[in-house]
């Protein structure tokens, strides 16, 4: 655990970068969605009618707007931060231990976010305009335990397949990195038609797990990209 606490503040170095953006993106989703609904509220009147309140429950914009950024993250710390880590003293183990010890400390911070941001949604009657943000139908309907579990698990999973990918640049090059992608590609799709082909057993289990199964399937693939990022940090190059 001592030799992991240097690849740790190493990643850490920017604090802004790895702890303060996704707070950041946080505020310009509120901001954002809240100019939609007021423009949305100009036209039609406030209060704003049921159906339109209803409406904004689904606006996913906190589950589309930081995976891009998060994934940038996990390729630059899986880049640029793994020949300095390893010339200053740390194993390659110590490297992935305290990168992913990283990644857990981004994807606290910004499930952290996110629930604030549910909190102060509620205590302003969804920011006095009737605008959701937090309180979704994707994060169980302001249920606080699925949004900050499902932030969670998609922020480390984000940070996890960057760190994969960029820990296979590193040990097989471009081509292999890209046919990597592709072979990844496929599965996915392989798996999407099983669950297509089988979509009473899938609903079925969607309405018993409701939210949690989509959580739980996301927590998999973070552990899988996880797993796959450290098979390949063994083989990477400096």
């Amino acid at each position: 655990m001592t030799q992991a606490l240097r690849p740790l503040k190493l990643y850490l170095a920017n604090r802004y970068y790895v702890l303060g953006v996704p707070l950041f993106i946080y505020a310009v989703v509120v901001v954002l969605s809240i100019a939609v609904v007021a423009i949305i509220g100009s036209m039609t009147g406030f209060p704003l009618s049921e159906e339109i309140r209803e409406g904004t429950r689904n606006n996913a914009g906190v589950l589309f707007s930081a995976p891009c950024f998060l994934v940038s993250v996990g390729v630059f710390a899986a880049t640029r931060n793994f020949a300095l880590a390893l010339a200053l003293g740390a194993t390659r183990r110590s490297f992935w231990a305290g990168t992913t010890l990283g990644f857990a400390l981004t994807s606290l911070m910004t499930a952290t976010a996110a629930s604030v941001g549910l909190g102060l949604e509620r205590l302003t009657g969804h920011w006095f305009i009737g605008a959701h943000v937090f309180d979704v139908h994707v994060f169980g309907d302001g249920d606080l335990a699925v949004l900050f579990v499902g932030v969670f698990v998609m922020a480390i999973a984000c940070l996890a397949a960057g760190a994969l990918f960029g820990t296979l640049f590193r040990a097989y090059g471009t081509v292999r990195t890209v046919l990597w992608g592709a072979a990844m590609g496929v599965v996915a799709l392989g798996l999407l038609t099983l669950a297509a082909v089988n979509d009473e057993r899938v609903l079925a289990w969607q309405d018993a797990w409701g939210e949690w199964l989509s959580v739980s399937v996301i927590a998999a693939v973070a552990a899988a990209f996880l797993a796959g990022s450290y098979a390949a940090v063994r083989r990477a190059t400096i």
